[in-house]
């Protein structure tokens, strides 16, 4: 449509389905994002992917190449300050928002790009680590999905007591000094991709790990490095205003890592517990990137995921 121009999608390195396609489209305060969309050769619905913290659209091309096997178009965005998305800083690695409900901006323009574009139906969602937080929050007005996945979601974030209340308090006199654009404390440049494999908190398989690093080194426009002071300030506090609120009413089924070193195990499985219409599954050996596991484990939680999604279907929407 003349509404949205095109934009890049580097297939070559998401080794997603074949028929893709990508767009701009504009936030209601002005910023440019970027969403993708990949079609299954009979499209039966569409899956919005919500990536975590750093990620992009690429990213998760075999995701969506594995769920078009059930019939499942997918459409994943970048996140204001992601991927090609427009940076919010000078320093285009600096991980920065000005409040999380910033995001909601961004994939409001998403939903208005989809209805205009008359994507398949039924919709569902399906958000990964901050993609988890921003999508929680999101469906307490819920008004289009039908079902809901989460992939070790950021429902807090893995910190000891004491560090936890630094963090607050860091954040917010940093907030007062207007050095809240820094790089958070212990964090650069540097990005979670830029660690050794054997140090990685991410995946076990080196297969994922290399196709991870080779997006990045051949478009490294798509790289993101460590989280300001502000970005950190802004996820703790939503996530523990998150932490207050009764679970949504729509099916949900939740994806937890036994290795999880960087969201909060606790704070998913308190919100599974009070979930009613909500599944948890506890990957065993999995690390924080359950669908960048080994193949038989990506295939194992997309057809959960795909299953779950064909057998809650009957949420009655606008």
């Amino acid at each position: 449509m003349k509404d949205f121009k095109p934009a890049q999608l580097f297939n070559d390195v998401s080794q997603g389905p074949q028929d893709c396609s990508a767009y701009w489209v504009i936030a209601q305060d002005g910023v440019k994002i970027r969403v993708g969309l990949w079609k299954a050769k009979v499209p039966t619905g569409t899956i919005f992917i919500c990536p975590g913290y750093s990620e992009y659209i690429e990213k998760y091309g075999k995701t969506a190449k594995l769920f078009s096997h059930y019939g499942y178009n997918c459409v994943a965005l970048d996140w204001r300050g992601h991927g090609l998305s427009d940076r919010l800083t000078p320093n285009p690695l600096l991980g920065y928002v000005e409040t999380f409900s910033d995001y909601l901006k961004d994939f409001d323009a998403i939903i208005d790009w989809a209805i205009k574009f008359d994507i398949p139906k039924p919709w569902f969602v399906l958000g990964h680590s901050m993609g988890g937080t921003i999508m929680l929050r999101h469906l307490y007005k819920n008004r289009y999905f039908k079902a809901a996945a989460f992939s070790c979601p950021m429902w807090g974030i893995k910190l000891n007591p004491a560090l936890r209340i630094f963090a607050y308090i860091y954040g917010n006199l940093a907030r007062i000094l207007k050095m809240d654009k820094n790089f958070a404390p212990t964090r650069s440049e540097k990005g979670y991709i830029d660690e050794h494999f054997d140090k990685n908190a991410l995946t076990n398989d080196p297969e994922m790990w290399q196709y991870l690093r080779e997006q990045v080194a051949r478009y490294p426009a798509l790289k993101l490095g460590g989280p300001s002071v502000r970005w950190v300030n802004s996820a703790l506090q939503e996530t523990y205003m998150l932490s207050k609120l009764p679970s949504p009413k729509i099916p949900c089924i939740t994806f937890l890592a036994e290795d999880e070193r960087i969201v909060d195990p606790d704070r998913i499985n308190d919100r599974m517990k009070i979930w009613p219409a909500g599944v948890l599954h506890f990957m065993q050996s999995a690390r924080h990137e359950v669908l960048m596991e080994d193949i038989v484990t990506q295939e194992y939680i997309t057809q959960k995921i795909a299953n779950f999604f064909t057998a809650n279907n009957d949420l009655v929407t606008d």
